[in-house]
């Protein structure tokens, strides 16, 4: 069974108070932003809980798709009842109009739902759900540049392996969840499907003092680690949430790439999945007094920007 990585229940807050998501300043996003570059461009599936209504949301969303029995499995009814889909989503690309949330805020949004509303999805429904986002083409052509998947199993499958080939040959970057797991040391290994496979870029979790959590998954493909700990975004019922999770630093990541994609695609300077991997491992703050198995490279960071492009 598929499981999501959310460690806590949700906190609610205030809607009069300004909230921010701590992981914006963490990754250097603002740089981003103040020359121009907002995500405009690139298109993010997130394979996930589906994704409820809501109006940070709604602008950036493209189009959604239902794998899960719910609302009588509706192929095109993507409605999120656990909050998890919604509160992934707006990390990557809430539009920032009211709350200062999404690293991405202009980024566009494909939600596939293939967890249900009781939490739970199972290896035929991600592999249906990457089959979309593999494929998937908008109105006027547009395709799927990354994919994020807050979610994992303990179970290696070839079919699903192989779709993480295909991703590769078509330039498609994914971003996967190292897993709630961890047992608080590196000197054991926990293991979560799709995030482990070397081609994808397994994700774990710190704090706001850039600590790896207690709870993340430590093992020797961890590639790179960001904010995940009480991490404030968009949720049901047209209202916010604070969650922890290897599941909110994964998004972290996502937004950042389509940051950088953002500023690719605009410069027409050409990129692949080498491209991308040698810029974030160029950038990335390795933590003191950590190994490789709980932070992979370090803490995904990206470098100063202007409209010449990136800079020391």
């Amino acid at each position: 069974m598929l499981k999501i990585s959310q460690v806590i229940f949700p906190k609610f807050a205030k809607k009069s108070l300004m909230k921010f998501n701590y992981g914006i300043s963490m990754v250097n996003a603002e740089s981003f932003w103040k020359a121009g570059y907002n995500g405009q461009g690139v298109n993010i599936a997130v394979i996930d809980s589906g994704c409820s209504f809501h109006d940070e949301l709604y602008p950036n969303i493209i189009d959604s798709f239902n794998f899960t029995t719910d609302d009588d499995g509706a192929f095109n009814i993507s409605k999120d009842y656990i909050g998890h889909g919604t509160h992934v989503s707006g990390i990557i690309a809430a539009t920032n109009k009211i709350h200062k949330i999404g690293i991405a805020p202009e980024a566009k949004l494909l939600n596939i739902k293939v967890i249900n509303q009781y939490g739970n999805s199972n290896v035929t429904q991600l592999i249906r759900g990457l089959k979309l986002a593999l494929n998937w083409e908008g109105k006027h052509g547009e395709t799927i540049n990354i994919i994020n998947l807050s979610l994992g199993g303990t179970t290696d499958n070839s079919e699903l392996r192989s779709l993480i080939d295909e991703a590769v040959s078509k330039n498609i970057t994914i971003v996967a969840a190292a897993g709630n797991e961890g047992d608080g040391v590196d000197t054991t290994d926990e293991l979560s499907y799709p995030g482990y496979y070397q081609e994808v870029l397994q994700i774990g979790s710190i704090n706001e003092k850039r600590v790896p959590t207690a709870y993340t998954n430590s093992n020797l493909n961890i590639d790179y680690v960001s904010a995940g700990d009480n991490i404030f975004s968009t949720f049901l019922e047209n209202d916010y949430a604070t969650l922890s999770g290897t599941s909110m630093a994964t998004p972290q990541v996502s937004g950042s790439i389509a940051l950088l994609l953002s500023y690719f695609k605009a410069n027409a300077i050409h990129y692949n999945r080498t491209t991308i991997e040698n810029y974030l491992a160029e950038n990335a703050i390795l933590l003191t007094g950590y190994s490789y198995k709980l932070q992979g490279k370090g803490l995904i960071r990206l470098k100063g920007v202007d409209q010449r492009g990136p800079r020391s």
